[in-house]
């Protein structure tokens, strides 16, 4: 039993607000959705570092569905507050509001759950943190701290005949923490900067993030090394696409390669005024690919089941 006193989620709740600038549009000027996860991944880190006064890292993102795009010179707001605590972790649930300031006009335009990891200061290993009382969303994050445990983490390799779409670049101090590992927000950053051009790549056009699935970081990168995003497609709907994504990390000095994260993905293609347009069908022509067109129709069924339900 933990000897530290309890922590309401109010009291470790934050917001972090900021302007969607040019540099973070697409060509339809609506923010892209590396960006808004980049944003997510500080604010959320700030509140779980609030929470357990200790250096945190990004665990798992548990699940993230973006529900409306933010547009150019709008306002957006992060707000987070931890739902559950373990022993060193903890889980922090997040809403991104997006406001026309001329107008007054608000919309929740993105929410999910982020997993992060207290480190002990001197250590670096994960340490008790404070526990959480009072949170009306304990129970719902414990049944997904169980599917996390209880969900294999494997996807089928990402191969050269499959034409991925890459982004990659050297990781320099201003993508990481004082002990040089790379925050979770770059990553999720070059993930969606990948997903993004192979979905455009088959709509031919503009596309917009409408989901993101599970996914745990494996491994920590670390300034100095390069870090390669690889996005590949498994399957389309009438104007969706699923993409799968690999991240790995290479050591300049060791040539040592090794996985540090993976998720699927889903985009909408986008018409010139902004609406959704058909794409053209994906058909399999490899065993490979018929597995993944295959499992990814059971993905999509979940996330149908999952979606929030929101007005507008």
């Amino acid at each position: 039993m933990s000897m530290l006193p309890a922590k309401t989620p109010e009291e470790s709740a934050i917001t972090l607000a900021q302007v969607v600038f040019p540099h973070d549009t697409n060509e339809l000027g609506l923010a892209t959705a590396g960006m808004i996860l980049k944003t997510i991944d500080i604010a959320a880190s700030l509140t779980a570092g609030k929470h357990t006064r200790h250096k945190v890292v990004t665990a798992s993102l548990d699940r993230m569905d973006f529900l409306h795009p933010a547009k150019l010179w709008e306002l957006v707001s992060t707000h987070c507050r931890p739902t559950k605590t373990w022993h060193s972790s903890l889980e922090v649930a997040v809403t991104v509001e997006a406001e026309n300031v001329s107008q007054g006009e608000k919309r929740l335009i993105a929410s999910g759950y982020l997993v992060f990891v207290a480190l002990d200061d001197g250590t670096l290993k994960p340490t008790e943190i404070y526990p959480l009382r009072d949170s009306p969303l304990a129970e719902a994050a414990e049944i997904r701290k169980q599917s996390r445990l209880a969900e294999l983490n494997e996807n089928l390799p990402i191969e050269e005949t499959d034409n991925p779409e890459t982004v990659k670049r050297t990781m320099t101090p201003d993508d990481a923490n004082i002990h040089q590992k790379v925050f979770g927000g770059a990553i999720l950053e070059m993930i969606h900067q990948a997903a993004e051009k192979a979905a455009e790549r088959q709509a031919n056009g503009p596309v917009i993030a409408v989901r993101q699935d599970r996914m745990s970081f494996e491994k920590s990168a670390y300034i100095g090394e390069e870090v390669r995003a690889e996005a590949i497609l498994t399957r389309t709907w009438h104007s969706a696409m699923e993409l799968q994504v690999e991240v790995t990390a290479k050591d300049h000095k060791t040539g040592e390669e090794r996985r540090v994260a993976f998720s699927y993905l889903v985009f909408i293609a986008q018409d010139a005024t902004g609406h959704p347009k058909p794409v053209l069908p994906f058909t399999p022509t490899t065993a490979l690919q018929q597995k993944r067109w295959e499992e990814a129709a059971m993905r999509q069924a979940t996330r149908l089941s999952e979606r929030p339900k929101i007005d507008g």
